[in-house]
């Protein structure tokens, strides 16, 4: 008796190079399945800005860092300096301070979508915070006073025009750049479950009508969670975020998914070689020391061998 769903695993028909280059962008899942990728030595980038839930700030974010700083409208609180367009975890001690952060982050992003580049975008909602004055929905409240704001459900066509525009300058940037889109399995309980539903529901009619008119792809990392892990031993005690296993078994996904069975077996190789370097031996035996320290000299040789070019190893 079958007692779950499964999805299945759809082979990309490009697949990740080990020396691409791979940017995760958006809801904390893309902090994730990003910080998997770091794990296993990829020349990978996860929210540089921070996490964005929201398509129209990641958006705006993102053509920011193409174009250059355009006006970043900061402010202070608590004596740290923050912006509209960042998370609450991205801040400075000074105005020239932020800007330069602001300016470095975004040259860094801009270069790691140049060449033979990956963009990972993961939507986790279309429920937005209108700011009053500047009449712009914002990456994060920054816990200000709510009176600043108006919450709403923001429409496809508003988050369709802000994407289309982007995506014709990232194109122009780097015809070759590959870009998956997916939408975090991360249900926003705050606004209640129905707010919820209908708010994912948005972000799938989007990412089907940008799919329409742009070379772009899916990742179904909702669906695997919703719908192939339906069982709330796969959540944190939140009940709301997948736990580690969750993220493993959506990684391995992942894997499958973008990377040839030769690459697959090299990451793990990679991954045991990161796992050896950081390990701490208790009471370390002079000889299994030296034993350990050659291993890893040798395997880091062979790797780089076989992977070619400067890999992070």
């Amino acid at each position: 008796m079958k007692l779950n769903l499964s999805v299945p695993v759809i082979p990309s028909d490009i697949k990740i190079n080990l020396n691409d280059k791979l940017c995760f962008l958006g809801s904390c899942f893309s902090d994730e399945i990003g910080g998997r990728s770091i794990a296993h030595g990829m020349k990978s980038i996860s929210n540089p800005f921070g996490t964005v839930f929201h398509p129209i700030p990641l958006a705006r974010g993102l053509k920011n860092s193409i174009s250059g700083l355009k006006n970043a409208e900061m402010f202070v609180h608590n004596r740290r300096v923050y912006d509209w367009d960042s998370s609450h975890l991205f801040h400075s001690t000074t105005m020239d301070e932020h800007i330069l952060n602001i300016q470095n982050t975004q040259e860094d992003l801009k270069k790691q979508l140049k060449g033979s580049s990956w963009l990972f975008i993961t939507l986790g909602t279309s429920m937005g915070y209108r700011h009053k004055q500047f009449n712009f929905i914002v990456a994060n409240c920054h816990k200000q006073n709510q009176a600043l704001f108006v919450k709403e459900l923001v429409s496809i066509d508003e988050m369709y025009d802000s994407w289309s525009e982007l995506l014709t300058e990232l194109y122009v940037l780097n015809p070759e750049l590959n870009i998956v889109f997916t939408v975090s399995p991360v249900r926003h309980a705050k606004d209640g479950l129905i707010n919820n539903n209908q708010s994912k529901s948005r972000l799938f009619v989007l990412i089907e009508r940008l799919k329409e008119n742009f070379p772009l792809s899916y990742f179904p990392s909702y669906e695997i969670v919703v719908d192939a892990l339906r069982d709330y031993r796969f959540y944190k005690k939140d009940m709301i975020h997948p736990n580690e296993q969750a993220v493993d078994f959506v990684w391995s996904h992942f894997v499958k998914t973008y990377y040839t069975e030769t690459n697959m077996d090299l990451i793990k190789r990679i991954s045991k070689l990161k796992s050896a370097k950081n390990h701490q031996i208790m009471n370390p035996d002079e000889i299994e020391g030296e034993k350990l320290k050659k291993w890893i000299f040798e395997e880091r040789n062979k790797l780089n061998e076989e992977i070619g070019g400067n890999f992070n190893l």
